[in-house]
């Protein structure tokens, strides 16, 4: 993570990943997630970065597999956090491209397949940047869900609490 610098005084706009999170083609979980270089390729080419006011954190939207950023959030969020977050999202990248739904309504957040796929990938790169189970339980925190929907979050992808 050392090498990937964070562009966070960026403009609202739509850029490459590359302009944002410079270098972090070359980082060894990236290519787990996409399984080849051609496919990492095909990503960092052609999928769009979009930074506006309106977004509280990232998400991947489901038409086009942009990932939107808020403005705030990639401004004043530590660069770890940022870099975990675009981990989980690139998971997300390679769900909507395999034809999944990535806000499937048939489950709670925390019990959708895509977000336990794309929560324990960034599970194991916090792990591998050294990360206490505390600190990634805390990570692992969004409003949007109970203590209890945490908790169970947590669990289901190894965090022990």
């Amino acid at each position: 993570m050392n090498q990937i610098k964070v562009n966070n005084d960026l403009e609202n706009g739509t850029y490459r990943l590359e302009e944002i999170f410079v270098n972090l083609k070359n980082t060894g979980i990236l290519l787990k997630i996409f399984e080849t270089k051609e496919d990492l390729d095909d990503v960092f080419e052609n999928v769009s970065v979009i930074i506006n006011e309106k977004t509280h954190y990232m998400h991947v939207q489901n038409e086009d597999a942009s990932i939107v950023i808020g403005k705030n959030h990639l401004k004043n969020s530590e660069k770890k956090i940022l870099y975990l977050d675009i981990i989980h999202e690139l998971v997300h990248v390679k769900q909507q491209r395999q034809g999944l739904d990535l806000y499937d309504k048939s489950y709670s957040y925390v019990d959708r397949p895509t977000e336990i796929e794309a929560y324990a990938i960034a599970v194991e790169e916090a792990r591998n940047l050294g990360m206490a189970d505390s600190e990634i339980f805390d990570y692992l925190h969004v409003e949007w869900i109970s203590h209890d929907e945490h908790k169970r979050l947590a669990s289901r992808v190894g965090v022990l609490i």
